[in-house]
């Protein structure tokens, strides 16, 4: 992928600058079906990706919705370099908190969450647990199996596991705050990124998937962003809206060549 803007679901949104990987069926012996979300995982060698406050507290409330979870009304922003946390902590009673954060990679390819100050009801953290007893582990439960993990006052995040299907692998090797932005970087991160800049595109190189009613082995189809002054906005879970939108061609060697319109354009014209 190159200058992409992937929806993962209908609220969350990655920004990805670019993203080397492969497709690998979920079921040996039979292909990756664009079509079914679940039929295939994607495994990131190489990529950058960013995402913004809105699609970041979609991702993470929806981590924190089970039952039995503490926390709710989640809320992510940016300030200063930090990651601030807003929220709502049920323990016993409602108190509304806030959390300033800096953020890191562990050695073996975590995200680390490092509170540097954190508030509940207007009172520092500190204070607050003493007077209540408590630990962060008392108030916070690890779900590993949605990507949360919390050691002492740390929480570590697999990023991979907050999103929704096609399930997600990956090391990730930097996180970093870039303004309004949470910045990922897997693998070799910025040693891999292409030396100059090329038009928005997904591409499907070697092995063999399957899309609608179609087959391509050797895989060579390229999705092409019909406007690409500004980055590719593709929901892959809705593909065939923007397919139909679009058009392609077929290139001398047998490839494929689609031609696209934005999610967001396709999605508001059929709204009206």
């Amino acid at each position: 992928m190159r200058n992409v803007r992937l929806h993962v679901s209908d609220d969350a949104v990655l920004e990805v600058a670019w993203l080397h990987g492969r497709l690998r069926p979920q079921k040996p012996g039979q292909p990756p079906v664009f079509d079914d979300q679940q039929s295939f995982r994607l495994e990131i060698e190489d990529a950058e990706i960013a995402i913004d406050p809105a699609s970041l507290s979609a991702l993470v409330n929806r981590a924190f919705d089970y039952k039995g979870s503490s926390l709710s009304n989640l809320q992510v922003s940016f300030e200063n370099g930090l990651m601030v946390q807003r929220g709502t902590l049920h323990k016993g009673l409602s108190v509304p908190f806030t959390v300033s954060a800096s953020v890191s990679v562990t050695p073996d390819g975590l995200m680390k969450i490092h509170p540097e100050k954190v508030k509940a009801a207007g009172i520092p953290s500190t204070k607050l647990l003493g007077l209540l007893g408590l630990e962060l582990d008392d108030i916070i439960k690890s779900r590993p199996d949605r990507g949360v993990v919390l050691r002492d006052n740390d929480m570590f995040l697999t990023p991979s596991k907050m999103l929704p299907p096609p399930e997600t692998d990956g090391r990730l090797s930097k996180v970093f705050v870039r303004g309004n932005r949470l910045v990922q970087q897997f693998g070799r991160g910025a040693a891999s990124m292409p030396r100059s800049p090329r038009r928005n595109y997904i591409w499907f190189r070697g092995g063999t998937i399957r899309f609608g009613k179609l087959t391509m082995t050797d895989a060579d189809l390229q999705l092409i962003d019909m406007h690409p002054a500004d980055p590719f906005d593709f929901y892959s879970a809705k593909y065939d809206l923007q397919l139909v939108a679009g058009y392609s061609k077929n290139t001398p060697q047998h490839g494929l060549r689609t031609y696209m319109p934005d999610y967001a354009t396709v999605a508001k014209s059929r709204d009206r």
